[in-house]
């Protein structure tokens, strides 16, 4: 049996503890009210179960249950209390964070579908063309080109580019056949264009279909173009005679060229570059190095100078079919 002579003194002992914790003066809140509670909960749960507890020399066993009583008082009002906050706050969080994660995955996913993008999907009453029982409008038209350049992947992994991507049957025969040739470098470049495609397939976003009817045209360039005319699509390659042919036709090209282009470093006249010379120009004074970006710098008279890193200042800007050049001189 619990002895009940002894619970006044230790409630009282506890009580005195517990108001002593509390500021004068002060309205207890929410939290202190939660504290006092748990450490009476916690005290009662002690002295009932320290009940067991026998004597433990030199101390006995009323000394004991005291002492148990009022450590469970205080982890009760001290600590438990903030251990139940911390957990509440950190699960909470969790949810929130969760929840947000969701929705932004689910925002994300519905900003993907092919038909929510103004660039690939847009409609065109009369213009819906079937590709393996799906409705295509306004598709992204792979050449040869594009595909055998490889950069097409970088571009739709970065998700600057996706919804459909049309595949031609005719620009896979040609494909076909580069990876057949005789010669090695072309068949490398033909099977790396196969697995250019298999990459493609597994790009989030993007969606590979394959267009089995020929244009009435003879060669595939005229093919590409009217078949992108029929369905309102553009063109991506890196063929500058097609790039020119096709925008000729009021035909879309996206060349990847071109964008390359536009997002190469920009030199001003005047702007300070290191550049080091790996071989001769055109002229027999001249050197020619590259930024990391592939843009070429001639230097001139830095003919002498090859195999060097030297200081130089740009003085002018030449934009080609092929890219941007930029000339300096050296800077002494």
């Amino acid at each position: 049996m619990v002895s009940t002579g002894i619970i006044p003194p230790y409630f009282k002992e506890l009580s005195k503890m517990l108001i002593t914790k509390m500021l004068p003066g002060k309205r207890w809140n929410a939290l202190t009210i939660f504290r006092l509670t748990t450490s009476i909960v916690f005290a009662l749960i002690a002295f009932i179960f320290s009940e067991v507890i026998g004597d433990f020399p030199p101390f006995n066993r009323t000394f004991l249950r005291v002492i148990i009583t009022l450590f469970f008082a205080f982890l009760g009002y001290g600590i438990f209390p903030d251990i139940a906050r911390f957990v509440t706050l950190n699960t909470i969080s969790g949810i929130n964070y969760f929840v947000s994660r969701v929705g932004m995955e689910v925002m994300n996913q519905m900003l993907r579908l092919p038909q929510n993008n103004p660039f690939t999907n847009a409609t065109y009453p009369g213009h819906h063309a079937p590709v393996g029982g799906v409705s295509v409008t306004q598709p992204l038209i792979l050449d040869t080109s594009a595909i055998i350049d490889g950069r097409i992947l970088d571009i739709a992994k970065t998700h600057f580019l996706y919804g459909t991507i049309l595949l031609p049957s005719f620009v896979l025969q040609e494909l076909q056949q580069v990876a057949d040739s005789a010669d090695f470098l072309k068949r490398s470049r033909g099977r790396r264009g196969f697995e250019i495609i298999e990459e493609l397939k597994k790009v989030k976003g993007m969606r590979i279909e394959i267009w089995d009817k020929e244009p009435a045209a003879k060669t595939v360039d005229d093919k590409l173009i009217k078949l992108a005319k029929n369905l309102h699509g553009k063109i991506i390659t890196t063929d500058f005679n097609l790039n020119r042919v096709a925008s000729l036709s009021n035909v879309v090209v996206l060349n990847i060229n071109d964008l390359s282009n536009a997002v190469k470093t920009v030199a001003v006249p005047g702007e300070e570059l290191i550049v080091k010379i790996v071989h001769l120009g055109k002229d027999a004074r001249q050197g020619v190095g590259y930024l990391p970006d592939g843009t070429m710098i001639v230097v001139e008279d830095g003919a002498d100078l090859v195999g060097k890193e030297i200081k130089t200042e740009v003085t002018r800007l030449i934009q080609v079919p092929a890219g941007r050049m930029i000339f300096v001189k050296r800077n002494v």
